[in-house]
């Protein structure tokens, strides 16, 4: 009888420990689960947005000691917050980017659902390349003027300083993805010649492991622009840039 109360005991003893488990795992799988962006939220979101979530994650995470999935991760928890803290379902124009930059396309959705992280990578150098642009020139923000292509270029220039060239031209063409005409084609010349220009400062830089910084990056650019490198818009064709409206 001993022997019998024995083995019922260690049966229930098993089959709590059995219970215990079964409950337990749903709980475990959920807290390592990813979280991902929704749709609605992605919808919401501004580039500036973006910009305010990798300062976020750069704040809190030594970022060349993490792996892309946790800044990804912790990229997302940021932008739900940003999303939060708005308490509303359209989000305000940025005042520091250019409108084409405040609304993201379809592709750009796409990379940024998939690669959070490197979004505000590229935002964030689209907010220091139009800073610069309207440091150094009178229409830096607006379409077709000289201004306008050294933002582009520097806007790569400083992509492919951040990144590489492929993570670079990646966005770049995202963001002209279903346009069509003269306008995207001045965008897509520039955005090549400010990765093919970082490319060449580093190569010739000297020192293999520095990289040139954004204001090297942004007189290089300028000589650039004023020698006619670069390409504008007049009269609906693509001609080459100059010196006109540089302060």
């Amino acid at each position: 009888m001993r022997i019998l109360s024995k083995a019922i005991a260690a049966t229930t003893i098993f089959a709590s420990v059995l219970f215990v488990t079964s409950i337990s795992s749903p709980e475990v799988k959920a807290e390592t689960s990813e979280i991902e962006l929704s749709d609605s939220v992605l919808d919401a979101l501004t580039t500036e947005d973006f910009v305010q979530a990798y300062q976020i994650v750069n704040g809190k995470l030594d970022v060349e000691k993490t792996s892309d999935d946790i800044l990804d991760q912790e990229t997302i928890k940021a932008l739900n917050q940003i999303y939060i803290n708005k308490n509303r379902p359209l989000l305000k124009s940025s005042t520091g980017l250019p409108v084409s930059y405040d609304r993201l396309n379809s592709k750009e959705k796409g990379y940024a659902k998939s690669s959070p992280y490197q979004a505000g990578i590229v935002y964030n150098c689209s907010t220091a390349a139009t800073s610069l642009a309207g440091k150094y020139w009178v229409n830096g923000t607006a379409d077709f003027h000289n201004g306008n292509a050294y933002r582009h270029a520097v806007w790569n220039g400083i992509m492919t300083r951040e990144m590489d060239a492929t993570k670079a031209k990646k966005w770049a063409d995202a963001h002209e993805y279903g346009q069509k005409g003269v306008g995207p084609q001045m965008d897509l010349q520039n955005n090549a010649t400010g990765r093919a220009r970082y490319a060449a400062l580093k190569a010739n830089d000297g020192i293999w492991w520095r990289s040139p910084t954004y204001q090297e990056i942004s007189n290089d650019i300028m000589k650039q622009v004023t020698s006619g490198k670069l390409v504008r818009i007049v009269n609906g064709k693509l001609v080459k840039t100059n010196s006109s409206g540089k302060k």
